[in-house]
């Protein structure tokens, strides 16, 4: 997809700079703890009275912070107008249970208002934010602590805070606070200290200067929003998603879902999610067994109860190994798969609340010329390997070829014999040692695979394997693929173009010229879509031999 261009001539970048002025932007720093505890606590203050009205006490007898927190769940589905959001969230194929990224997105906002930043629960919900974050592709690892929003992504990753705040504001003004008043600017300057200080812990690190340059990029998004619709597949995405996600939300407000569409969705919100405003009875059903869940629970100790469960998980031996090959990949150049091993992570930890049962852990001896993995075997187990004495080299071979070609050599940690698994397919590489080898491995097999493959994390980081060997011709392969396209007007290619940006990690991709596949396919079936469409446009003859040459390699790494 051609990059479109702003207001003023320029090639967007997906930064901020497409937005604001230089000056209009400030770098995230955290703030001093003193000074952090002091405004969380006078803006929660100020909204709770605020939010004290008349229809609130009738309405949650007395208890009126579901209504705000209605408002804040609204800001989520005003995300689901940015198509690079519903896209990655879409093509991380049930990167989470959307019961588990709700409430994961609830711990870490409400915790963020009611406990300490420094100690206790919230680093550890920062912690898993930030490593969901990654495993969905919208940050990465700068070193082995820390994460940074993907520049393409930052304006849509700014924007979600964006939406936070103003989702409030708009809250603050249906009871009773216009947004333009000194008082609605004054808790709106709050506002936006504390969102997007918030967004600076998870990868954000710069944002708008001040209340003035906020409503400049809000206005500039929204317009840029409207100029950029969803396309229809999107649109569908975004629908399927909403429709999961709105019984949950609509408890957390105790609000029938209808009633909660109506006053904390905005209006454009609301109609392209829910046209006409038509809700399945079948939601309403969900929303009443979430409330009667919810009226069990207190929030602020399940959020501690969630944290202290997963810390146990964090500690334990097989999780802690995963997690320090993690951090060892942070950062690192060449083909460090550190999605993949952090969605491994990822699954052990939701997985670990269910059972305690630990992954295996081996010692693998090879001789010198001996193969770990065999080109065209189908592999009944995959491995995680955490050290090794000696790097490993990849060889591959596709059909037509007679003999293997070296492509890469790779060190531990590393994830290896992933992709014939994923596909379901045999093996297209074979992997061996030049020398005396002992490796330390984790070990996945057919049975935890197939858990792996459905649950957090997984799908995402494998569509990030899958971009990441893509992208090892990616520029070239992009603009000649465009020039084939467009000058053809050849369907196919069009719809390899798009497949191949999409899978390449670009979320932007409207997705509205491909062909043959469903609206729920799963990556696994994104890519197969892929090497199809490949090789008949190269049984067709349809592509120049430089751009066979470049989609023969795709497919043969894939």
């Amino acid at each position: 997809m051609p990059s479109s261009t702003n207001k003023v001539g320029r090639k967007r970048t997906g930064t901020l700079d497409d937005f604001l002025r230089p000056e209009q932007l400030a770098p995230l720093r955290p703030l001093p703890e003193i000074d952090w505890d002091r405004i969380r606590r006078t803006s929660g203050r100020r909204l709770y009275w605020q939010f004290c009205t008349l229809r609130n006490l009738i309405k949650h007898r007395g208890f009126i912070v579901p209504d705000a927190l209605g408002f804040a769940w609204g800001a989520i589905y005003r995300d689901m107008l940015v198509s690079s959001i519903v896209a990655s969230s879409y093509r991380n194929g049930g990167h989470f249970r959307i019961e588990d990224r709700t409430s994961g997105t609830g711990d870490f906002f409400s915790g963020s208002f009611a406990l300490p930043r420094s100690k206790g629960a919230f680093p550890e919900i920062l912690r898993m934010v930030n490593l969901r974050h990654h495993v969905a592709g919208m940050v990465e690892t700068t070193d082995s602590e820390n994460v940074s929003v993907v520049p393409r992504f930052e304006a849509d990753y700014a924007y979600v805070a964006t939406a936070f705040i103003e989702a409030i504001r708009r809250g603050l003004a249906t009871c009773g606070l216009p947004k333009n008043s000194r008082k609605g600017k004054e808790i709106g300057s709050q506002l936006c200290t504390v969102l997007y200080q918030l967004a600076g812990y998870t990868g954000l690190t710069r944002a708008p200067r001040d209340i003035e340059a906020h409503d400049q990029f809000c206005e500039a998004f929204d317009q840029h929003i409207r100029e950029n619709p969803p396309s229809a597949r999107v649109r569908r995405m975004a629908r399927e998603y909403a429709m999961g996600m709105i019984p949950f939300t609509a408890a957390k407000a105790r609000e029938t879902v209808k009633a909660h569409v109506q006053r904390h969705l905005d209006t454009e919100t609301a109609e392209l999610l829910f046209p006409g405003g038509e809700i399945p009875e079948e939601l309403e059903l969900e929303q009443q067994e979430y409330r009667r869940i919810f009226s069990r629970q207190k929030t602020l100790p399940m959020i501690v109860k969630r944290s202290n469960e997963r810390q146990v998980i964090w500690d334990r031996p097989d999780v802690a190994a995963l997690y320090q090959a993690y951090r060892a990949t942070a950062g690192r150049p060449g083909p460090a798969n550190d999605r993949l091993i952090g969605a491994i992570l990822l699954h052990a930890i939701v997985a670990g609340r269910k059972s305690n049962k630990q992954l295996e852990r081996r010692t693998i001896n090879l001789v010198a010329g001996e193969t770990l993995i065999k080109h065209g075997e189908t592999l009944r187990e995959m491995y995680v390997v955490l050290s090794a004495t000696a790097p490993l080299a990849v060889e591959g071979q596709h059909e037509g070829m007679q003999d293997l070609q070296q492509l890469v050599a790779v060190t531990a940690p590393h994830v290896l014999g992933i992709m014939g698994m994923w596909r379901g397919q045999p093996e297209v590489s074979t992997i061996y040692t030049h020398v005396a080898n002992q490796l330390d491995v984790i070990v996945i097999d057919n049975e935890y695979f197939s858990q792996l493959n459905q649950g957090s994390g997984f799908q995402a980081a494998m569509a990030d394997e899958v971009r990441r060997r893509l992208s090892l011709n990616a520029s070239i392969i992009e603009e000649l693929l465009h020039q084939a396209a467009t000058s053809s007007n050849d369907p196919v290619l069009r719809s390899i173009e798009q497949l191949f940006r999409y899978l390449s990690g670009d979320s932007h991709t409207p997705l509205d010229k491909v062909i043959d596949l469903e609206i729920d396919a799963s990556p696994a079936e994104y890519v197969e879509a892929l090497r199809n469409q490949v090789c008949l446009a190269i049984q067709d003859h349809r592509l120049s031999p430089q751009l066979q040459e470049c989609l023969t390699k795709v497919i043969w790494y894939m």
